[in-house]
């Protein structure tokens, strides 16, 4: 686990109820158009799954997308490391556990795993850790649903930043920005496969990378 991402833990650990504070002013139109983009993504690939499929996500903040996953029909886990974020989840009625994927490990197996908004505070090492984690979580032909920041219109690569007006929080955080070829080239150094994978501007008006993964061997045992 990176200095950067220990740091930035600490950032979300003091700051995670201006964060949920100030999501709640973002135009409630744009969220709604964003958070149905989302869940068309999640429908398309969990809804595969029989009901009642264990699915964990990584980094739930809010719990929105643990909702949707739920209404579904799915058994949803949600997870956090910061403790507002899990009280908020858990007005939800959702089950949640405080979770840090670059430390902890899992003690059962899941069909699916969505993380969306976590890589983006992750070193290439990081990513590749948490990749790891998920795979030996993950049920033979199970599915993982993650996003990046892509790093076409950034100048940099990685910076410590605190981004303005909503997506202020008053502390900066670590956010590392790839390019497909940097992101795949991690991947391939795993067993996963990538079953489908497409770009598109966020509300924040920043491009993401957005993967979807499939675990195909057969030949783990967890």
């Amino acid at each position: 686990m990176s200095i950067q991402n220990e740091k930035t833990i600490k950032v979300y650990s003091k700051k995670a109820k201006q964060y949920l504070i100030n999501n709640s002013k973002i135009d409630p139109i744009a969220v709604k158009k964003y958070n149905n983009k989302i869940h068309r993504l999640i429908k398309k690939w969990f809804g595969l799954l029989p009901e009642g499929s264990k699915v964990f996500e990584v980094g739930s903040a809010d719990g929105i997308n643990a909702l949707y996953i739920q209404k579904i029909g799915l058994d949803i886990t949600a997870s956090d490391i910061a403790d507002d974020f899990i009280n908020e989840i858990k007005k939800k009625n959702l089950n949640v556990v405080k979770f840090n994927i670059l430390k902890d490990k899992f003690i059962e197996k899941y069909s699916a795993f969505f993380c969306w908004k976590v890589f983006v505070h992750f070193t290439p090492d990081d990513v590749l850790m948490a990749l790891e984690n998920i795979y030996y979580a993950l049920e033979n032909n199970g599915i993982l649903i993650f996003n990046l920041i892509s790093n076409e219109t950034k100048s940099v690569k990685e910076e410590w930043i605190d981004f303005p007006n909503e997506y202020s929080i008053g502390m900066e955080r670590f956010f590392k920005y790839y390019s497909k070829s940097e992101m795949d080239s991690i991947i391939e150094r795993t067993k996963f496969k990538i079953i489908d994978y497409h770009q598109e501007v966020g509300i924040e008006k920043i491009k993401w990378l957005i993967y979807v993964l499939k675990k195909e061997d057969d030949s783990i045992e967890y």
